[in-house]
């Protein structure tokens, strides 16, 4: 087992605000290799039970429906010039560490889909890099915990290419002692004139024993951009 930091957030801030990332122990074992060349005219579905490297590309749909325990995801995804790739991820009654790293080319559009249920101690990173003119990146994430669940969530999108656009709505119901840390960057960097990012999340607090932690973060190295960020939080 070693010690590594993770879901490291862009632009740190003040430490005792403990959003700056985590630490978990990951184990050393070695991992399942899966390559999946998405199909346009059919649905790929992976069940995951253990650590696994994922490799995606081509246009299509793939989903990882991931019920392991404690195990460590790592997928690359490149969506090429013009391909269209929807990758879903399930998290179902099991403690994971995930790391997606995606890069869009050219007119490129990337759909992530995430839905975490009763994840137990989970962290997850995602990291997409919009390199292509007018690349297009949509992200749905959705959350539901109870009792001592821990969800520890880092979205970094960067846009180097012009006339890109990113778009991230997250939704989620926090229940019993249960703990989530979301941090959502938007990262215009130089180059990506013409570029538009969004990101809105939504909790819904049932009780006050739960904690709740929001980060969002707008980077911009650019002039001609528009970025904006909300969080809605209620009981």
């Amino acid at each position: 087992m070693a010690t590594q930091k993770l879901n490291l957030l862009s632009a740190p801030t003040f430490s005792w605000l403990d959003v700056n990332g985590v630490e978990r122990e990951l184990p050393d074992t070695a991992p399942e290799i899966i390559r999946v060349n998405a199909n346009e005219d059919r649905i790929t579905r992976l069940d995951i039970t253990d650590s696994t490297d994922l490799t995606v590309q081509s246009s299509g749909t793939v989903i990882m429906n991931i019920t392991a325990k404690d195990a460590v995801l790592h997928t690359q995804i490149h969506a090429g010039y013009g391909e269209q790739i929807r990758f879903i991820q399930v998290f179902r009654n099991g403690s994971a560490v995930s790391e997606v790293t995606a890069v869009l080319d050219d007119t490129a559009h990337l759909e992530l889909i995430q839905l975490y249920l009763n994840p137990m101690d989970t962290v997850s990173g995602i990291q997409v890099h919009q390199n292509g003119r007018k690349s297009v990146f949509t992200s749905n994430i959705g959350y539901l915990l109870d009792g001592e669940d821990a969800l520890d969530i880092n979205l970094d999108v960067v846009q180097n290419g012009k006339k890109t656009e990113s778009n991230t709505d997250v939704k989620g119901v926090l229940r019993g002692h249960a703990k989530k840390t979301f941090r959502g960057t938007i990262d215009f960097r130089n180059g990506a004139a013409g570029s538009v990012g969004a990101e809105r999340e939504e909790v819904l607090l049932m009780d006050e024993t739960v904690q709740n932690k929001t980060v969002p973060v707008i980077l911009c190295a650019e002039e001609d951009v528009a970025g904006t960020h909300g969080a809605s939080i209620g009981q």
